[in-house]
Formats: C-alpha cells, structure tokens, sequence
C-alpha cells in the first residue's frame, strides 16, 4: 500500500518547479517591439497585456491629435515598453503571461474599430466645414 500512494511533494519542491515551467517559457522581444511599432499597442497585447495595449493605442492616438510629436512618442515608447517587458518575462523579473490568440485578434479589432471611427469623425467634420464654406 505505501508504494501506491504518491510521493508527497514539499512546498519548496513545487515552487522550483513553477519557477522553472515558467522561466521555460519565451516571449521574443524583437516580435513585441515590431507589433507595437506595427500597430500601437498589439505589443503589449503579444506580452498578455491586453488593457496596457489599448492605453498604449489610445495615448498615441490622443497625442497624434493634439500634435504629431507627442503621439510618436507615446508610439516609441509602446515599442520600446514592450520590447522590456517581453526581456523582462524572460529574465522572470516581470510574471509571465501567455500570449492569448483571443485577445491578439480583439486588440486588433479595437485598433481598427478605432481607428474606423477616427477617420469616419475627421471626414464629417470636413464636410461639415465644406458645406460651411470653410474648406
């Protein structure tokens, strides 16, 4: 009967474990910054970081519309944030978060969905303004 029953496991012993699965596990920076750069913010939604994309997408965006250089920078910033945080899942200073497929595609709708609503915005305005005769 005692060589059926498992081997009990320590605490610690499953903790090395845990540590060492998810140190196992890669994210490529390289992929994180070029996403980001690519499209403001899919970077961080590659890193598991869903929401922190879309904030990235949208502070872009804001600073575009305020002025160019604002919103480049907030765009760098997204490739270069999620380039960091993509080495420091690697290096197991950041947790770890698995890439969603999910949320890859549903960070890219919100990009198009936002900027489709954008340029919608920005072509009724000028109508707008072309009927007014401002244009």
């Amino acid at each position: 009967m005692h060589g059926d029953a498992a081997e009990p496991v320590s605490l610690r012993d499953a903790l090395i474990a845990a540590e060492v699965s998810r140190r196992e596990k890669k994210k490529n920076p390289a992929i994180a910054a070029g996403l980001s750069l690519l499209f403001n913010g899919l970077g961080q939604a590659y890193n598991g970081q869903f929401i922190r994309g879309v904030l990235v997408l949208l502070g872009s965006l804001f600073g575009l519309f305020l002025m160019i250089v604002p919103g480049v920078a907030v765009w760098v910033w997204g490739g270069y944030d999620a380039y960091r945080t993509a080495k420091g899942m690697n290096e197991g200073l950041v947790p770890y978060r698995e890439t969603s497929a999910l949320a890859i595609v549903a960070f890219m709708v919100v990009w198009a969905a936002t900027i489709f609503s954008l340029s919608a915005a920005a072509t009724m305005m000028l109508v707008a303004l072309g009927q007014q005769g401002v244009v």
